[in-house]
């Protein structure tokens, strides 16, 4: 069991004191009977007083208040499955991974600052898809828009200076890989937040700040780093220090925050600059204007949540109430003059009392949330079942015909299930779109690929935007062509056995692969009729074997040079 709000059972530690007052109010009924009667035993006030019905009393008023204590806590326990709203924006998060970042002007260094931060701002984005764009000589999308936000906290916690293979630093890059990793439209809704010191050592931001101003994509523009700047360190695997840049005179490297650039970054795109010229920076503007950005709804999600139980201890503690106050304090006359039927009557009101009150348990969920329950467990039959039942009920909304008809042909019953999902795509709204995509999903695991491919096309061209659909079309495009083409890149074709040599012949070697030595063509050997080979045979074969391994050898030095960067590489 779990609490939603546990600061709240602090609340116990009054037991003590009402405990404490209902101890004072006894005792002082007790003084004020004994002024009353004095000390006479068998006055007539005694034989209508019940013996400990005030103790009684007292522990019912005790424990009630226990339970609406716990109860305010908000106690659960059990999952239920749900449908939940989301809305929030598209954020592109792109740091700065270049030797530059390694130093140490803000402590411990800039990478690890912008890394905190970045971790920062992810954690608050609830409901936002999040992207991740690493730069330094390149830059690379380390993880497309997503709504989850623990696969961005894995990629940027493991952001290294070593995570580009390619040194220096290109801005320009990494602004276009982030408009890349953002989607088309509703730019309004977008934005990027670069975390950088702001050198651009190719010098292409100029043309990459004009290309977002188009697009009307906002930047915030986080400068880590100060103006004084620090020398770069070389780190090794382990992350420590073993020397400093040196540029080509031998002078050691200083890096230095460029601000300039990066104001002129984020008063371009109506976006900002932010400095994080010390632990902490301005995260709590940076994350005021984040939340200025336009926000859309991401549609609807089932989601696990625990049930909450609260209302059986209100429930309960209202029950120890009512059957305190109903419970007779004194004795009536007599016994014989209680009226009949006054204590079934009583007992009849708290039972009625009890059922009114007692929540509804977990497992009592509407059809349609039982059968999505049943649907993510792969028990389709059992969900076509609930979707029925919903649908039998008034004012059943489409969506659960489309629910049912994709759990009808995943139960087997794929003929009509997509027929009426094809029925249900013809709709114009919501429903419609999604009949659409899950009919052309179905359609393209059936290897349909061309009744697939056309339902969801359709979706796309009412719906641009859907992700989903768009993904899972390519992959069928894809896949089809691969069935129409099964040998684009056919390989080598493996030697038949007809054409194999005998098991002890020794393979001869083809005189086109072996160059010719001081312009002299090379012949091949002569055919022996022994199964075994000469001596000048044998030599032949080893010196070009050692011909084609220098070629080899000097070729992927010349591939090794050709990749060597040259220039600054920080």
């Amino acid at each position: 069991m779990s609490f939603g709000d546990p600061r709240l059972l602090q609340g116990l530690w009054l037991l003590p004191i009402v405990v404490l007052l209902e101890w004072l109010a006894a005792r002082r009924a007790a003084r004020a009977l004994d002024r009353l009667i004095g000390a006479r035993p068998g006055h007539v006030l005694l034989a209508q007083v019940r013996p400990r019905q005030r103790t009684a009393g007292a522990m019912l008023r005790v424990l009630a208040f226990a339970l609406l204590v716990l109860g305010a806590a908000r106690p659960e326990w059990g999952r239920e499955v749900v449908r939940r709203g989301a809305t929030g924006s598209d954020v592109a998060v792109v740091i700065d991974v270049s030797s530059s970042m390694d130093a140490r002007d803000v402590p411990p260094s800039r990478l690890d600052e912008a890394r905190r931060e970045a971790l920062a701002v992810v954690d608050r984005l609830q409901g936002c898809r999040v992207g991740v764009v690493g730069f330094a000589g390149d830059a690379v999308r380390l993880c497309p828009l997503t709504l989850d936000r623990g696969a961005a906290r894995l990629t940027v916690e493991g952001l290294t200076s070593a995570a580009i293979s390619e040194p220096g630093t290109d801005l320009g890059k990494g602004l276009h890989t982030a408009l890349r990793v953002l989607p088309g439209g509703h730019r309004e809704q977008q934005a990027i937040v670069l975390w950088t010191d702001g050198e651009d050592l190719e010098r292409g931001a100029a043309a990459a700040i004009d290309e977002v101003v188009r697009a009307g994509v906002r930047v915030f523009a986080v400068g880590v780093g100060t103006p004084a700047g620090d020398v770069v360190p070389v780190v090794d695997d382990q992350g420590h220090v073993v020397d400093i840049k040196r540029d080509e005179n031998g002078n050691a490297v200083r890096s230095r925050l460029d601000e300039s650039l990066l104001r002129e970054i984020g008063r371009r795109t109506r976006g900002g600059f932010f400095a994080a010229s010390r632990p902490g920076g301005e995260l709590p503007r940076l994350l005021a204007s984040l939340s200025a950005v336009a926000q859309s709804g991401r549609g609807n999600r089932l989601i696990e949540r625990p049930v909450a139980r609260f209302p059986w201890f209100a429930a309960v503690a209202a029950l120890l109430i009512a059957v305190e106050r109903t419970v007779a304090r004194r004795r009536r006359r007599d016994v014989a003059d209680t009226p009949l039927g006054a204590a079934p009557a009583r007992a009849a009101a708290a039972a009625l009392f009890v059922v009114a009150f007692l929540p509804a348990p977990a497992a009592a969920q509407s059809a349609w949330a039982r059968g999505d329950r049943a649907f993510k467990a792969g028990r389709y039959a059992q969900a076509e079942s609930l979707y029925t039942l919903r649908l039998k009920q008034r004012n059943a909304p489409a969506d659960v015909r489309v629910n049912r008809a994709t759990a009808r042909a995943l139960a087997g019953h794929g003929p009509e299930g997509m027929h009426e999902l094809e029925t249900l795509m013809q709709r114009d709204d919501h429903p419609g779109l999604e009949a659409g995509y899950n009919l052309g999903t179905l359609l393209g695991e059936a290897k349909q690929y061309n009744p697939a491919l056309g339902a969801l096309r359709r979706t796309l061209e009412r719906n641009p935007a859907d992700q989903d659909a768009r993904w899972n079309y390519e992959v069928i495009l894809n896949h089809k062509q691969q069935q129409q083409n099964p040998r684009q890149n056919p390989k080598r074709q493996e030697p038949q056995p007809s054409q194999q040599r005998p098991q002890n012949q020794a393979p001869q070697p083809n005189a086109g692969q072996a160059p010719a030595a001081q312009g002299e063509q090379q012949q091949p050997p002569p055919r022996s009729d022994q199964q075994g080979m000469n001596r000048a045979q044998a030599e032949q074969i080893l010196d070009a074997l050692q011909e084609l391994q220098r070629m080899e050898q000097q070729r992927q030095r010349k591939v090794r040079v050709l990749k060597e960067r040259r220039g600054r590489d920080w």
